[in-house]
């Protein structure tokens, strides 16, 4: 028991200054539909703190920009806010927010995320993609009919010292084997779906195998801060199914009495007395 509580004591140290962290956009939601009003659009822009490093306390100033277009090829037309202080958002409940409002006339009808860029100081910055939106009514003349289900992986860029924790284009770093990855914040391979058949007779090693090192002591840094899977760039479909049902035993000549089964009949046997 004492062990376990110094072991407790040790990571809580350890994990201390990571309890609050960047930013996860969870407002607006996916498929929420707004439409122009008095020739505006008005919503809520809500994060929340996302458990990975840097802390949101060292947020500086954020950018919110209106963005389109296809994950691997981001399209930003117009600047909703720049430079805005960390005392304009509100927070509440463990939720900041920010109101956003902006007019018709900036973009035309189409899908669209908010892409929020968080400056930390001089380390760098990071930057989330809110879940797609459909904004209608609109009256500009750039307009995104590409629609996807998923928003753009976000990115993060800290300097710490002379050393850069993670490359700003995180795309390239999926396409690094898992084991190979050395950054604070490491990429997972997307999840990928069974094929309907198998075709392979053999099995083979997807990954080549790592060595593995042991601490000999406690380390008082962390070695990885988070890790990051990507949505699915893919779609599942699935339907109803509409067969008839197969009828009852009894309904298709497959049942039977039991009874006529038996070729002896059941008999009472007394024992003799003695």
């Amino acid at each position: 028991m004492i062990v376990s509580l110094y072991l407790w004591s040790i990571l809580c140290v350890l994990f201390a200054d990571f309890v609050s962290a960047d930013v996860q956009v969870v407002s607006p939601t996916k498929g929420t539909t707004y439409d122009s009003s008095n020739s505006k659009i008005s919503f809520t822009l809500s994060w929340m703190d996302d458990n990975a490093f840097p802390t949101i306390d060292d947020v500086t100033q954020y950018t919110f920009m209106l963005c389109g277009g296809k994950n691997s090829d981001i399209k930003c037309p117009y600047e909703i806010a720049t430079g805005v202080a960390p005392s304009a958002i509100t927070t509440s409940s463990g939720k900041y927010s920010y109101a956003v409002s902006f007019a018709s006339s900036v973009v035309g009808d189409g899908q669209y995320f908010v892409q929020v860029t968080a400056i930390i100081g001089t380390e760098g910055q990071t930057i989330h993609y809110s879940p797609r939106f459909n904004l209608e009514d609109m009256t500009g003349t750039t307009s995104y009919t590409y629609t996807d289900s998923t928003q753009p992986v976000g990115q993060t860029q800290i300097t710490t010292g002379t050393a850069t924790t993670d490359a700003g284009d995180t795309s390239a770093s999926f396409s690094i084997p898992y084991t190979e990855q050395t950054g604070k914040t490491r990429y997972a391979p997307m999840q990928m779906q069974p094929d309907t058949t198998v075709t392979k007779t053999t099995w083979s090693r997807r990954f080549a195998t790592s060595a593995v090192t042991y601490y000999s002591t406690f380390n008082t840094v962390l070695d990885c801060y988070s890790t990051v899977t990507p949505g699915w760039n893919y779609t599942m479909t699935s339907g109803a199914n509409y067969a008839t049902p197969a009828p009852f035993p009894s309904a298709n000549g497959g049942w039977y009495d039991p009874k006529s089964k038996l070729s002896l009949s059941l008999r009472k046997l007394n024992a003799k007395r003695k």
